[in-house]
């Protein structure tokens, strides 16, 4: 029997500043759109290895993280520490947030609280902790390619709501259009290797909920699941398409 693997469990372990590191065009975005002033108080939800906490504070912002894995926040720590950045990095769940009501003037999440199992409830902690007329900024992936082709290398996910719903505009406003005025924009990210092969190995041990997941598996099922991702990453291109939800918070 399979054991049963914890949050944390998933997002620890994989080598998730690698593929952080692609995000720095989508991480630099999202600071942008908080329109931070000196001194405002952040809070990167789900923050990870720490892309957005990191920007925020050099931006100057009075910054906080939070994630789930210890693991990466101790890397998030270090690249603190490494650029001098003063930041508070707690160890936490975004289903129920450490923090006071209003407490901070932006919130952000970079696809991280996506995916927390209720959805209803980290929506309601977003907002919780956002002040009047607070900036939210949070990217989500929707449905794509990359959704089937898990589906073809029999992936399975924990039960519960699909990560990709906070990409769609009914699903989203319904977790989060009483509390904010809401736009949605798109993007689209793009890793380039050399080859497919090199483009695997940084998927499949940089991206925790992957490496996970493969770790799980039967010789059998790996091989299969390698085949058919190899396949689609042939090209040594990866793009996918993601939207960046900003809201103000009413």
């Amino acid at each position: 029997m399979l054991r049963r693997v914890s949050a944390a469990d998933t997002w620890s372990g994989a080598s998730y500043e690698r593929i952080a590191e692609t995000f720095a065009p989508i991480h630099d975005r999202v600071v942008e759109a908080l329109e931070i002033e000196p001194g405002a108080r952040i809070v990167d939800v789900a923050c990870g290895t720490g892309g957005v906490a990191l920007r925020a504070a050099r931006a100057g912002a009075t910054v906080t993280g939070i994630d789930i894995s210890a693991d990466q926040l101790a890397k998030a720590r270090r690249a603190a520490a490494e650029q001098g950045l003063t930041i508070v990095f707690d160890e936490g769940d975004c289903q129920d947030l450490p923090y006071g009501d209003a407490e901070f003037d932006a919130v952000a999440s970079a696809f991280g609280a996506i995916f927390a199992p209720d959805q209803e409830r980290t929506a309601a902690e977003l907002a919780r902790v956002c002040r009047p007329g607070g900036r939210l900024a949070l990217t989500a992936w929707p449905k794509d390619e990359w959704s089937d082709v898990a589906d073809r290398a029999g992936r399975t996910f924990p039960p519960g709501p699909d990560a990709c719903e906070w990409a769609r505009e009914e699903h989203l406003r319904s977790l989060l259009g009483e509390a904010f005025d809401l736009q949605l924009q798109t993007g689209v990210w793009r890793i380039e290797a050399a080859s497919g092969e090199e483009l695997w190995e940084l998927a499949s041990t940089s991206m925790p909920p992957l490496r996970a997941w493969l770790a799980e598996q039967s010789d059998e099922a790996r091989a299969h699941a390698e085949r058919v991702y190899l396949e689609h990453l042939a090209s040594g291109v990866l793009a996918r398409d993601y939207v960046l939800v900003l809201g103000t918070r009413r």
